[in-house]
């Protein structure tokens, strides 16, 4: 369940109720406690898997000296206010991510989320078991944290300054810690070894999260040594990573351009692309990353988009 060969850092690898099995939060040992980077989904089995690492670790929740979430998705932020409340700690986030946070969990999103679905192309009929499993995520990140806006360049954990590099793309303040002289990177879900983070668009989102993606991996160039990822094992070669993401995601838009250049909903592209045996979570993410490629396509005049009966249709230029 941990590793702790990386120096001071050990990696709780904690379940997940998806195809993507767990997550990797990490706790960094300091002389006056320790910190932790993302707190996994407030659930059971994650609750019990905390409990048998601070076990292993030797410390307790009290030993916590602060929690810092790279982004606001529940299998990084829902056992947030869990911990605060047993440890008392301070819970660090960018504030744009914060904002993200209150819309995504605290609200009655079901209305606009079925909206956007069924405008997209979603068959309505689906949409009771798609809002209940968001309802049901909603509720494995309660309680909510009482949050410290993360706005300085640099940050202590453990005994150690880490620089603050805000990634914009798989969310709006996607946010990853940075230790020069280690050459360590505690990439979140911005960088990961075998797949590509999903690259959503949602209403409150910003209008371009693939562009904000790329530019946030062209400023990534020259970092250097181990990534420590959210999701996987950690990786060396950082940078051929990044060309590897850059190269995946042109491949996607011109795989969607051609699809969707002879007439299609974001629901058809995303099915045609992400193929028909996905679960409701996966269709969610798959239609929400098909709708950013073809928005960037569109805003560089690659495609149109118009309505007919009220859902959208992507075409030919």
């Amino acid at each position: 369940m941990s590793d702790c060969s990386r120096h001071d850092i050990c990696k709780a690898r904690l379940p997940l109720p998806f195809r993507l099995d767990h997550v990797n939060c990490y706790a960094v040992r300091g002389a006056d406690g320790w910190s932790i980077v993302d707190t996994g989904l407030n659930y059971e089995p994650s609750r019990q898997a905390w409990g048998r690492f601070m076990r292993e670790h030797g410390f307790t929740p009290q030993d916590i000296t602060g929690i810092y979430i790279t982004h606001h998705h529940p299998d990084h932020y829902g056992s947030a206010g869990w911990l605060q409340e047993l440890s008392g700690a301070p819970v660090y986030m960018n504030p744009t991510e914060a904002e993200r946070a209150a819309t995504m969990w605290r609200e009655d999103i079901s209305e606009w989320l079925s909206a956007m679905f069924v405008e997209n192309g979603m068959p309505p009929e689906v949409m009771p078991d798609l809002l209940g499993e968001v309802a049901l995520m909603q509720s494995r990140t309660r309680p909510h944290p009482v949050i410290t806006p993360l706005t300085a360049e640099e940050v202590r954990l453990g005994d150690r300054q880490w620089r603050v590099l805000v990634t914009p793309g798989h969310s709006d303040g996607h946010t990853c810690f940075y230790d020069g002289e280690r050459r360590l990177l505690l990439s979140g879900d911005h960088l990961l070894p075998q797949i590509s983070s999903n690259i959503s668009l949602w209403p409150h989102s910003h209008p371009d999260p693939l562009e904000d993606f790329l530019t946030s991996l062209a400023a990534n160039r020259g970092l250097q040594g181990t990534a420590l990822p959210g999701h996987g094992l950690a990786f060396d070669g950082i940078e051929q990573r990044l060309t590897q993401l850059e190269d995946h995601h042109r491949d996607r838009l011109a795989l969607m351009r051609q699809i969707a250049v002879r007439g299609a909903t974001p629901y058809q592209v995303a099915r045609e692309v992400f193929g028909e045996v996905l679960t409701l979570h996966e269709v969610r993410f798959a239609v929400t990353e098909t709708l950013a490629h073809l928005n960037y396509l569109e805003r560089r005049g690659l495609l149109v988009k118009d309505r007919v009966n009220g859902v959208l249709r992507y075409s030919g230029a």
